[in-house]
């Protein structure tokens, strides 16, 4: 016989299959590309220095190739599939961490030694005992911290437990490994791919050190704990004929709330998730029992923003994620399209844009999947301030429906570091590769729109 005998998900319902041998040389083609595509950013060195970018770029390429010949693998492999992840993620993570994680550990170092990092810069003269290798690597030192007070709490933490550089690059990597396991188990290797053999992924977290799966492992938790028990189920109507909040829906709802919430508690940016999950339960089940919801999902917010409030005197609008105005640094679509053709518009002006549009996707959207791609695509969209490791945020809600503009996006984003070449630092990105890095993303969101109007495996329609 050719092949082996898998377990294979198809509509057919039988569950063994022949693997050609066609299906396997692609399968390993694509996974020999991403690790030699690994292997040669992490051989480059981290873009920030101009002389790096050209042999960074080069095996982001081939990193990307493989990651995109990996679409057209079938659910197999499983394991092998991980095993390619976590490779590829040892690769990278010999690369020295990116400036916002050596500020994070800094500023943790820093609350540890009873200071406040929301009131005093990294330039000042009473934190000079404290300076060394990483304060000298810390860009932007008259500027306070703008972290939320979870994330500092956990810095603060890792720090007084001796970790260094190394060691929470290991943590974060950790954690992403077993977010691939966890696709892996739920979605299998196809669409676990899109995540474990993602280069934008590796290279953000393994390579750089961004914190993003510290935030993702409880998004991804509550969206697959509220899939399972609400929309695979029938709807949050289920909650209140099954219980209430005692019953076991209202009890695993209620888990999925409070690990939403603590994403949210590490980035804003997952609160309206929260808000939805209030919303379709309250529309559902009843004021009781949506306001419970609710009050489960802040939580973290309440508890942590509370402390950071009184002990730390923080104005939280400095951890807003439209704080910001739009830096040459950063990515930005609609603001800085509207800036580079002059018009000026504040980052308020964004912020009760976005909020009106989450509110019209609130008030459509019964499922959780298509609220929370449509609602993060356009906060994207409209963000003042998105680097290449924002894009990550989607990956939790995206994966299950192979969303085509993370997919893209995966690959496009890593234009960003064109901006790098021939200087020290990063410049304002071309009109051309701006185009380059955005399109595929709009055309991936415009697509998901139109086209992705109900879950493909047949578990739940858009509306109950």
């Amino acid at each position: 016989m050719l092949g082996s005998l898998s377990y294979y998900e198809n509509p057919s319902g039988s569950v063994f299959y022949r693997a050609t041998k066609k299906e396997l040389i692609l399968f390993l083609f694509s996974a020999f590309l991403f690790l030699l595509g690994c292997y040669l950013m992490s051989v480059a060195g981290l873009p920030e220095l101009g002389e790096n970018v050209s042999s960074f770029l080069w095996g982001a390429v081939l990193a990307s190739v493989g990651f995109f010949l990996s679409w057209f693998n079938g659910k197999r492999w499983m394991w092998l599939m991980i095993g390619v992840a976590v490779l590829g993620r040892l690769l990278l993570l010999p690369l020295p961490a990116s400036e916002d994680l050596v500020r994070r550990m800094w500023e943790g170092e820093v609350l540890d030694s009873n200071f406040n990092p929301y009131q005093v810069t990294p330039g000042a003269q009473e934190l000079e005992l404290l300076r060394g290798d990483a304060w000298e690597r810390i860009g932007d030192k008259d500027e306070v911290s703008s972290q939320p007070p979870l994330s500092l709490a956990i810095f603060r933490l890792l720090h007084g437990m001796g970790f260094n550089e190394w060691g929470i690059k290991t943590i974060i990597v950790v954690v992403d490994i077993w977010i691939c396991i966890i696709l892996a188990m739920r979605y299998g290797s196809r669409k676990a791919a899109l995540y474990g053999w993602n280069p934008l992924v590796a290279f953000s977290v393994a390579g750089e050190g961004h914190m993003e799966s510290l935030m993702l492992l409880p998004a991804l938790g509550g969206f697959l704990i509220w899939e399972a028990w609400v929309d695979r189920k029938g709807g949050a109507a289920i909650i209140s004929t099954n219980g209430g909040l005692s019953g076991g829906p209202g009890q695993m709802v209620s888990f999925a709330a409070l690990l939403m919430g603590l994403a949210a508690a590490m980035n804003l940016v997952f609160l309206p998730i929260v808000i939805w999950m209030f919303w379709h339960v309250l529309v559902k089940s009843g004021i009781k029992t949506g306001t419970a919801i609710l009050l489960v999902g802040l939580i973290p917010l309440i508890a942590f923003n509370g402390w950071g409030s009184v002990s730390l005197n923080i104005d939280l609008k400095m951890v807003s994620p439209f704080s910001a105005s739009v830096l040459p640094d950063t990515l930005s679509l609609v603001p800085g399209t509207l800036s580079r053709i002059g018009v000026g518009l504040s980052h308020e002006f964004f912020f009760w844009l976005l909020l009106v549009i989450s509110l019209l996707l609130l008030f459509r959207n019964s499922s959780m999947e298509r609220f929370a791609n449509l609602y993060t695509g356009t906060y994207l969209v409209l963000a003042v301030v998105v680097y290449p490791s924002s894009f990550l945020w989607m990956a939790p809600f995206a994966l299950g429906a192979m969303h085509l503009g993370f997919r893209l996006v995966s690959m496009s984003a890593f234009i960003y570091y064109v901006s790098y070449l021939g200087g020290e630092g990063p410049v304002v990105l071309g009109w051309w590769c701006s185009v380059a890095l955005w399109i595929p993303f709009v055309i991936g969101i415009l697509w998901y729109f139109f086209k992705c109007r109900s879950k493909s495996s047949g578990f739940y329609v858009r509306s109950y």
